[in-house]
């Protein structure tokens, strides 16, 4: 049996004493030399635990029960459509408020809507859409507001756009391994949020970095390590719950052996269950003790553990026996997208895999796209209603979602349900400014032959990269650097030529800063070699592509790719200060 992994008290400052036994001595020391007293936390609930005597209309959102209780009230008198509604998130078209899904709000009594990157470039427009979502829900019969959903996990994965921040990223938080830059970080992306009128957020991601040819999640992960993963998750997750933002943990039980990306396939994780109790599945055992509200199940197959190649967000010795009976969750868990192919491999029609998922314990199905599909869906699993076992499923998900809405939706601290548009497209005060000195704190130095690389010493300068904030920053320290933008290519042979080219040109410099933030783009990079001397490396995003080029001298990792990010890497570039950032993934 796997030990049970407790909550750190020294940055919980609720007064719940959790047990440290279990974290190394290592970590614990280092804890104590990091530890912030961190600001206390809403209990993000309002109402009455007192029963209340029956009355004889209809329960309401309104009704001031506590949470559990008044989503059975109303669950109870529901009927089969109006609760089936309530599990159900859709995502919509354009930036417009969709005429359509409006409808299924206000008829068919649907639950959640999922916010993507094209419907958020512009903030007011965004805000004025979900509204119209809200107001359709709350003038319904039982008054339920909807779940608004999206993905903004910080640093690469960031849908909602316009003024939002960009922030360092996971793996800088991981760099720099300070709970207190976690949950500043999830305390002003909460914000942000907030003002859009989205309530819930797909983060904080808390993979473990394990495989390094992982692409699909490489920066969005902490780091390699589980236990301080679930520190900076959890801590994460205490600045969304202080503005009232709803914290999904994902992908469970844990998508970072992989390089497959569920989006085109079904990845295959073929770690045993001991594995993954002793490594993915540390920071969910963490996360649940401190109450996090839902967790979002990822479409990963793990033969050793199911004996089959089922996704785990259609087994119930996942979804069900693993993550409730044995981890104890009692929240709402959220499937990825049903579109996404690491769902669907298996051929059946799409209304079948949400069957499948449902009865394998999920209490929400995330439906992003293909509107045409709506109608089947929700025909289909109305239809299975008719049987008494599936019809509990669905109401015991239902009960569970409403609860959740009524526990943060009617908090002290609730995200506005009606947003104000004229306000949303507002940066929060001071956010760069963090970023900014969260980014300095995470820039770790892997090599150092040429640092510091002043511009009175550097001669002539070549900045080549992909990024144009890069070279916006490169510009500022070195004002007469010549800028050279690289490009992809589609096979390793045009790389190669494209870094030949480079080549060429580099050798008439007298020091040339490159941008590493991919696989391919080392390919390149690599044609560099015979100058090595000269050659200062700036990797973004996941250091882990520094390995293909063992020959470079003096290189640093920034991982972020926002103008904060590469702001501090060449400020650490000329001297103004000493890097300290940790690697948070092992490398040779």
């Amino acid at each position: 049996m796997s030990r049970f992994i407790c909550l750190l008290l020294f940055f919980l400052t609720s007064g719940t004493v959790f047990d440290t036994g279990h974290f190394s001595s290592e970590l614990l020391s280092e804890l104590k030399n990091k530890a912030v007293k961190m600001p206390p936390v809403l209990s993000g609930k309002m109402g009455s635990r007192n029963p209340i005597e029956p009355i004889d209309r209809l329960p309401h959102f309104s009704d001031k029960l506590a949470p559990k209780q008044l989503a059975t009230r109303i669950v109870n008198v529901m009927s089969n459509r109006e609760a089936l509604g309530q599990v159900l998130m859709f995502g919509y078209p354009g930036k417009a408020p969709e005429r359509e899904l409006l409808h299924w709000i206000e008829w068919e009594g649907i639950g959640g809507v999922k916010v993507y990157g094209w419907n958020a470039n512009d903030l007011s427009e965004l805000a004025g859409a979900v509204g119209k979502y809200q107001s359709k829900a709350i003038a319904s019969k039982f008054g339920i507001p909807l779940l608004i959903a999206t993905d903004q996990e910080g640093g690469w994965v960031r849908h909602v756009k316009g003024s939002t921040s960009i922030t360092p990223g996971n793996m800088a938080l991981g760099a720099d391994k300070l709970p207190i830059d976690a949950w500043k970080t999830g305390l002003i992306l909460g914000e942000e949020l907030a003002a859009v009128g989205i309530n819930t957020n797909f983060a904080p991601l808390v993979d473990i970095f394990i495989n390094p040819k992982a692409d699909v999640i490489g920066p969005r992960a902490f780091m390699s390590d589980p236990q301080w993963t679930a520190i900076l998750g959890l801590s994460f997750f205490r600045g969304h719950k202080e503005v009232g933002i709803i914290s999904v943990a994902k992908h469970f039980p844990g998508h970072g052996d992989t390089q497959d990306d569920s989006h085109g396939t079904l990845p295959k994780v073929y770690a045993d269950l001991d594995t993954l109790r002793n490594r993915d599945l540390i920071p969910y055992k963490i996360m649940i003790a401190a109450g996090i509200p839902a967790i979002m199940v990822g479409h990963l197959a793990f033969p050793k553990i199911t004996g089959d190649e089922i996704p785990s967000t259609l087994s119930y010795s996942i979804s069900t026996e693993l993550l409730r009976d044995e981890l104890g969750f009692e929240g709402v868990t959220i499937t990825d997208d049903m579109f996404m192919y690491g769902a669907r491999n298996n051929g059946m029609p799409i209304a079948k895999i949400c069957y499948q998922a449902m009865v394998a314990g999920a209490d929400i199905l995330l439906a992003s796209s293909s509107v045409a599909y709506r109608r089947s869906i929700h025909q289909y699993l109305l239809e299975q209603m008719r049987e008494d076992e599936f019809n509990r499923r669905v109401r015991e998900a239902a009960r569970r979602v409403i609860a959740l809405k009524a526990e943060y939706l009617k908090s002290s601290n609730a995200i506005p349900l009606l947003p104000d548009a004229s306000k949303a497209d507002r940066s929060v005060p001071g956010a760069a400014t963090f970023f900014l000195e969260q980014a300095a704190r995470s820039i770790t130095l892997l090599r150092s032959e040429l640092l510091p690389l002043k511009p009175e010493q550097a001669g002539s300068v070549l900045l080549a990269g992909t990024y144009a904030n890069f070279f916006t920053e490169g510009i500022k320290r070195y004002p007469d650097a010549y800028q050279w933008f690289l490009d992809y290519a589609e096979s390793r042979a045009d790389l190669r030529r494209e870094g030949r080219e480079l080549l060429r040109v580099a050798r008439n410099f007298d020091s040339v800063i490159v941008l590493l933030p991919d696989a391919e783009m080392g390919i390149l990079l690599n044609e560099l070699e015979p100058i090595a001397e000269k050659v200062i490396v700036i990797s973004v995003l996941s250091p882990i592509h520094l390995n293909s080029l063992d020959w470079v001298q003096t290189s640093l990792a920034a991982y972020g790719t926002g103008r904060e990010s590469f702001r501090a890497a060449f400020a650490a570039l000329i001297g103004d200060f000493t890097p300290e950032g940790e690697l948070p993934i092992p490398m040779k």
